[in-house]
């Protein structure tokens, strides 16, 4: 993760709690609930949140019984999480991990990254080491944006830098960073490179039945 991103977390975390803790981003009604049904329905116990941001799937996780260890790499937002909640939290960035750093209390049965994959480099790798991080039978879950957010907007279908991450947020955001938005093609093309294989994925949509995000479910 780039050092902008990293900025740009470390700026706005406060306002990036306040809105979260509100609900004031309407589509995370939708998303939220499916995340937490896929991890819920699943056999896996013990959840590796990477990129577990302010903690609140780790809080919701862990309300259904779920044994969960978060990691972040902005410290305002570990903070809030820790005092918010069980479970537990290290600050480890993705670079780290990439590197071949320990990841705490492995393994784990499942590993999720939940709209916390920014960068249009380095996944495969990343992935990787995750997995190197969990049970035989573990599995990784990746939620994105679904792919149509680039229809929506007017751009070209494929896949490319988006400017401004806060866009079309409420909250008092600054200094948006960069993230890369990727097509079907593309994400599939990360996952053989990683070695691993999509086992199912689930898209998800919100009252209009318009699609909104995508549940990737990946495995050996």
């Amino acid at each position: 993760m780039n050092n902008d991103i990293i900025a740009s977390w470390n700026k706005n975390a406060s306002e990036w709690i306040k809105v979260l803790d509100k609900g004031e981003i309407k589509s995370r009604l939708h998303t939220n609930k499916a995340i937490v049904q896929v991890i819920g329905n699943s056999p896996a116990s013990r959840i590796l949140d990477v990129g577990c941001g302010e903690g609140w799937l780790c809080r919701s996780l862990s309300d259904i019984g779920k044994s969960v260890v978060g990691l972040d790499t902005i410290p305002q937002l570990l903070e809030n999480a820790r005092t918010k909640g069980p479970g537990t939290f290290y600050q480890l960035s993705y670079e780290e991990i990439t590197s071949g750093k320990a990841i705490p209390e492995a393994p784990f049965d499942a590993a999720i990254f939940n709209f916390s994959l920014y960068q249009e480099e380095g996944l495969p790798q990343l992935l990787k080491q995750i997995r190197q991080a969990l049970t035989e039978n573990g599995y990784i879950a990746i939620q994105t944006l679904h792919p149509f957010f680039l229809l929506q907007n007017n751009m070209e279908y494929k896949s490319q830098w988006v400017k401004d991450s806060w866009k079309g947020l409420p909250g008092n955001f600054t200094d948006g960073h960069s993230w890369y938005a990727r097509t079907f093609e593309s994400w599939i093309t990360i996952f053989k490179k990683s070695g691993l294989l999509l086992r199912h994925f689930q898209e998800v949509t919100n009252n209009e039945k318009k699609p909104i995000s995508v549940i990737f479910i990946l495995s050996e």
